[in-house]
This record gives C-alpha cells, structure tokens and sequence, in this order.
C-alpha cells in the first residue's frame, strides 16, 4: 500500500479520535460548569437553611432558647412574639429550598436525599404520630409558605432562573399586612396555631408538637451529613448535636439492633464488643448518634477494625446498673431508660 496514503488515513483517524475526545472534554466540562451553577443557586441555599432550621430547633428543645427569647422580649411589648416568627421564617425558608432542589440542580433524582425528603414530609403532616397539631403542615401549606420566603427574582443564569430568600424583617411585615397577597396563608390555620403554640409555651417541656421537632432535627441532620459529604464541604464548623429522642418518638429513628458484650469494665469506664461494627461500614456513627442519647453517657470511642466502643460515664452511677442500660439500648437499637 502507498506509504502516503497509510499516512493520510492515520491523519485522519488521529484527527477524528481527538476531535472525539475533546468535544467529550468540552461535554463534561460544560455539565460540570452547569453542575456548578445549579449546586451555588440551589444545593448551597437548601444546606443553609437546613442548617438554621435544625441549630434553632436544637436550641429549643436543648438549650432553654425559648425561655432566654421571653424573657429578652416580654409578651405584649411585639404584636407577635418574636422568635415564634422567626421559627415559622425558618421552617418556610427550608420549604422553599425543599421544594426548587426537587425541580432544580444535580439531586432531583437523587434516591437517598428522595427518601430522606419523604421521611421529612411524613414528620410534618403525620397527625397520628404526635401529640397536637402545632407544627403540622399539609404539603399544600408548606408549598405556599416556602413561595412566601423563597422567591424568583426574575434574574436568569443561563436557562436556570434565580432564587432568593426574603429577609426575616420582610417576612415580619408581610404577616403584619391584612391587606397582602398572602394574607390567606398567613391567617391560616395551621400557622397560627403554631405561632400560638411558641407564644404560650415557657420552655420545651410544654411546648406543643416539641416530639415532632426532636424526629424533625434529627432528620435535617442526617440530610445534611450526606449533602455536605456529596458536595465536599459543610457549614458547620463542629459536629452537630442531635435533640435526645424519648418514647415513641425514639422508636421512629432507632438504630439496627445488635449484639453487645462486656470486654472490660471499672468505674466510670466501660467497653464492649460490638461485632456490627466490622461487618456494617454505615453503622458505627449510627451508634455514636445512639449512644449520644443515653442518659449519663460521656466521651465515645468507637474502633470499627477492633469491632469495640468504648463510653465513659460519672463514677457516681452504678457499674452494673449503666452496663445494663447500654447493652439493652444497643441490642434494641432505642435509648434505654
């Protein structure tokens, strides 16, 4: 065969192999970019209002938030009392991001943050589930409430159109509006009741609908920790406390059931062997989030490869008594008493 017509040819394939290959290059660059885009407009904001939700719902039910906020704004001194709006801005501005993260950006099919939604969804609208009606929201409502914090700008960056949130203070005005368009849902039902609820409770102890929002937290936890993980950053700057579940409500985000034994023991100081731990990659911080919500319980060591965790505990609590306690809540996979 002419020598120069075996060049050309190989030219020519070489010429097509690269011209494949970059546009590949300049295709996954281009959806990477459009990846990008949509994660900054979207994913960033549906983080950050989870993450607002759950810090002040923590400080709720945990840190006496609700008795501090009474006292620094004394009933009657604010036509309404200010950090039950703020709770209802909150929970409208995580409905709003809840809702555009279904219709936009990389994890509208995402199986894992699906389920975790719907599990969500179910807290909120369950009216078997928990005491009171405080804090329940047909998904109806919190689609109008989320258009009500959550709005287009009317801005466009390529074919994705912009979102933003509404400042607390705006969201304060419009409710105190009878005249505006979103009157109806600010009159609704469903959110005066739970403003009501945050006006007349003291503390987390009387506060209607808290066993809805200790199963809510711990829920906008785990979604966080596996966003943060798939987008490689977290807002957080230390890890994230969990509101202790009691009763029933512990039984809807109980850890798989395992068996535990006592390897060693002296006072304030127990391990045991946990052979889940080496057999389920997934479980050891599932056990961590348990053991967290045991009473008395201290520092936690957990050493997957060695299948054991270690727990410190006062002195002062009976050895026998607390090694029961902790063995029943790892084999039940649900705090023990």
């Amino acid at each position: 065969m002419n020598p120069t017509l075996i060049l050309s040819i190989l030219s020519a394939v070489t010429a097509a192999v690269w011209s494949v290959w970059t546009w590949r290059e300049e295709q996954e660059t281009a959806r990477q970019v459009k990846r990008d885009q949509e994660s900054a407009l979207f994913v960033n904001s549906f983080i950050q209002a989870m993450e607002e939700l759950q810090v002040r719902l923590y400080g709720i039910l945990e840190e006496a938030d609700l008795a501090f906020y009474k006292k620094e704004y004394p009933k009657g001194e604010e036509r309404d009392f200010p950090i039950a709006l703020e709770m209802l801005y909150r929970l409208s501005k995580f409905f709003g991001w809840t809702y555009r993260i279904f219709r936009y950006g990389p994890y509208t099919n995402d199986p894992i943050v699906i389920e975790q939604v719907r599990k969500i969804s179910g807290t909120l609208e369950s009216h078997t589930r928990f005491k009171g009606d405080a804090f329940r929201f047909t998904y109806e409502e919190r689609v109008a409430l989320g258009d009500a914090v959550v709005r287009r700008t009317g801005d466009m960056i390529g074919s994705v159109p912009v979102y933003e949130s509404i400042t607390v203070f705006q969201f304060w005005e419009e409710i105190c509006s009878k005249s505006g368009k979103r009157s109806l849902v600010f009159q609704s039902r469903a959110f005066r009741r739970t403003l009501d609820a945050i006006d007349k409770a003291q503390g987390a102890k009387d506060l209607e609908g808290a066993e809805r929002l200790a199963v809510l937290q711990n829920q906008l936890v785990d979604l966080l920790a596996y966003l943060e993980g798939m987008e490689g950053f977290t807002v957080s700057s230390e890890k994230r406390k969990r509101v202790r579940l009691r009763g029933d409500s512990a039984r809807l985000l109980a850890a798989p059931p395992a068996p535990a034994a006592i390897i060693h023991q002296i006072p304030g100081r127990i391990r045991l062997r946990v052979p889940r731990l080496r057999t389920d990659e997934k479980y050891a911080p599932r056990l961590e989030d348990l053991l967290e919500s045991v009473d008395d319980v201290g520092d936690i060591r957990i050493n997957a490869t060695a299948a054991s965790v270690a727990v410190s505990f006062s002195p002062a609590i009976p050895e026998a008594v607390f090694a029961e306690r902790l063995i029943k809540t790892i084999e039940t996979g649900i705090p023990a008493a």
